[in-house]
């Protein structure tokens, strides 16, 4: 790998895969918020089991809240902190503008745990998000630099898009996308044994039958010349 990715390689690639994390966890979680609000109160358990992630809720009101704001690995509150901590480091290649816009969503989490309309409070997290990567585009027009982020932030995409069954045109779309950020990747950077998994996975919708292989396939596709 070059200069770049030797040392930012595996910053850049977390980056992108820690603020996509946080941007459509966020947005699949209201989906389920919304549920367990007014229909099913059970129905955060199956949120929870698509991300292979045990329940230690009692209830649908302590997972909202430990969900987002609790300190565990999976809950959104260090997602996106784990985004910061590789933008911090990778400040000098994505720029000042992008570091802030994942501050600015950090501190919009944070001032949202006591706000009593929780959807309304974390819509600037998704705005500065999206601002975030409108920053990138700009600043990191081309290069490898910007291949790096968009694979990690496609690879995530894709992974919880197959672990909540999104629709299966979609998820081609979104691989389709994946695919041509990767065409860009130098030599040996790509994994295409896996790559060819996913091809052929997704020829038909039964991918859900090969979940498992077609997730580990996913992740391994880049993430292993990274590591």
């Amino acid at each position: 790998m070059g200069t770049i990715s030797v040392e930012y390689g595996s910053n850049l690639y977390w980056l992108g895969r820690y603020a996509e994390r946080t941007y459509t966890t966020l947005n699949t979680f209201f989906e389920y918020y919304d549920k367990t609000l007014d229909k099913d109160k059970n129905s955060y358990k199956e949120f929870l089991e698509s991300l292979e992630i045990d329940d230690k809720y009692s209830d649908n009101r302590h997972f909202i809240r430990g969900f987002l704001y609790d300190k565990d690995s999976f809950c959104v509150m260090s997602t996106l902190r784990f985004a910061h901590d590789n933008a911090l480091v990778c400040r000098n290649v994505i720029g000042s503008e992008a570091l802030a816009y994942i501050q600015l969503a950090m501190d919009a989490f944070s001032s949202s745990r006591d706000a009593k309309n929780l959807r309304l409070a974390l819509m600037p997290v998704i705005d500065y998000l999206l601002a975030f990567w409108g920053s990138l585009d700009d600043k990191l027009a081309n290069g490898e630099e910007r291949t790096i982020i968009k694979c990690g932030k496609f690879i995530e995409r894709l992974d919880l898009y197959f672990r909540f069954s999104y629709n299966h045109k979609l998820i081609k779309n979104e691989y389709e996308m994946l695919c041509h950020i990767l065409a860009r990747v130098r030599e040996g950077l790509c994994n295409t044994q896996h790559l060819a998994v996913l091809t052929d996975a997704l020829a038909t919708e039964n991918y859900k039958a090969r979940l498992k292989e077609v997730l580990e396939s996913l992740n391994k596709i880049f993430e292993e010349q990274v590591s």
